[in-house]
């Protein structure tokens, strides 16, 4: 074979092959449809939280008005050295349903945060335990939704978490910046429709801590955070598949909009690439065959996009480059106006080749630094 007919094959199942996992995302969405359920078991609510007194005013009203018959919510204090304390405080006083779970200090076999969920999890009382972050905002109706997917086989409920720019404490201005934070949202949407769309088939691998909700049976069934805690991060997505691959129970993505938690955006584009390298982290600890899928459905994305680049620059044997690229847009273009109208997010039509095109190099060049390097969930207090 010569090398314009293997650039021509590498291309054609290039194409294909990105094609087939979009269509399976696609089918996926379809299937996150359920019956809702009318119990309405104890809940407890848990929240991580280190020198979060910027966010914790913001987070517990709507935490505390939840409308829900029976919730209780447990901050876990891992800490901290601002006015985090003195806030939970003022608030335990007022709210009989809000404990404080001070942590002192974090076994070195434990990493903090999987160390300060744990010691909450370890005093709540609630049949369904539902996670968000301290820089979130749950919405009213939050822990209903969260309840009504779950019926007697489900055992983990996975929700999408926005960025929303308006939680900002200094607003993007200027072309460059407005558009990093339409990718970051951009981006948590296309994150959104793999979790929902893996999840419709029965092959979950991702979800966020931020929107999130599993039995306490559960978690005591897997063993807790015990056989993922060699990772920093991975208290969501490991864990979702540590549930699916090691127990009966069923799993569901919520796609109701009164269930979707929006969370403040990174500030900055280094704020972004440490979150994103401690979020990418928990992949070096993904079975084998997974990384190899991901990496093949990436690595193809690229191709199709530098094949395109080489038929504009006509180079021989890329004469391919513009139909498969064609193929791949086509797919993408589909599940774009899927999940725009299930996460009603419509904000981004006029700029999606070029987040599209942006998502690739994204996946390329900064998705690998989660696989390198050590990361913190927060800085550690100094002794």
């Amino acid at each position: 074979m010569n090398v314009d007919l293997l650039l021509q094959a590498v291309l054609s199942t290039s194409a294909v092959f990105y094609s087939l996992v979009v269509l399976i995302f696609i089918i996926g969405l379809f299937r996150t449809k359920y019956a809702r359920s009318l119990r309405t078991p104890r809940v407890s609510v848990i929240v991580a939280a280190r020198n979060e007194e910027a966010n914790l005013k913001a987070l517990l009203p709507n935490l505390l008005t939840q409308d829900y018959p029976s919730f209780e919510i447990i901050i876990a204090n891992d800490r901290s050295s601002d006015n985090t304390t003195a806030i939970l405080n003022k608030y335990r006083q007022k709210f009989r349903n809000l404990k404080v779970v001070e942590i002192t200090s974090t076994p070195k076999a434990m990493p903090p945060k999987k160390n300060a969920l744990a010691s909450a999890i370890k005093l709540s009382k609630g049949e369904i335990l539902c996670f968000t972050d301290a820089d979130c905002l749950p919405p009213k109706r939050w822990i209903s939704e969260i309840v009504a997917a779950f019926d007697d086989t489900v055992g983990l409920v996975a929700g999408y978490s926005p960025y929303d720019g308006t939680l900002l404490a200094k607003r993007s201005t200027g072309f460059l910046k407005s558009l990093f934070q339409k990718f970051i949202a951009y981006e948590e949407l296309k994150a959104a429709a793999c979790s929902a769309g893996g999840i419709g088939v029965n092959k979950g691998w991702l979800c966020t801590g931020r929107n999130l909700a599993y039995r306490r049976e559960v978690y005591d069934e897997v063993g807790g955070f015990e056989r993922i805690k060699h990772s920093v991060s991975g208290d969501d997505d490991l864990f979702l598949q540590l549930v699916r691959r090691t127990t009966k129970w069923k799993i569901r993505y919520m796609t109701s909009p009164t269930s979707f938690v929006r969370t403040r955006p990174p500030g900055s584009f280094r704020e972004f690439v440490e979150q994103r390298k401690r979020h990418f982290s928990a992949a070096r600890y993904f079975p084998i065959s997974m990384k190899v899928f991901f990496f093949l459905f990436h690595f193809s994305n690229l191709l199709l996009l530098l094949g395109l680049l080489g038929f504009f620059a006509g180079i021989s044997g890329l004469a391919l480059g513009l139909p498969t690229f064609a193929v791949k847009l086509a797919a993408d273009v589909s599940l774009f106006l899927l999940i725009a109208e299930v996460f009603s997010q419509r904000g981004f039509g006029g700029y999606f080749l070029l987040m599209e095109i942006l998502y690739i190099f994204y996946n390329t060049f900064i998705g690998p630094l989660g696989l390198v390097g050590s990361f913190q969930w927060k800085p550690e207090p100094k002794s």
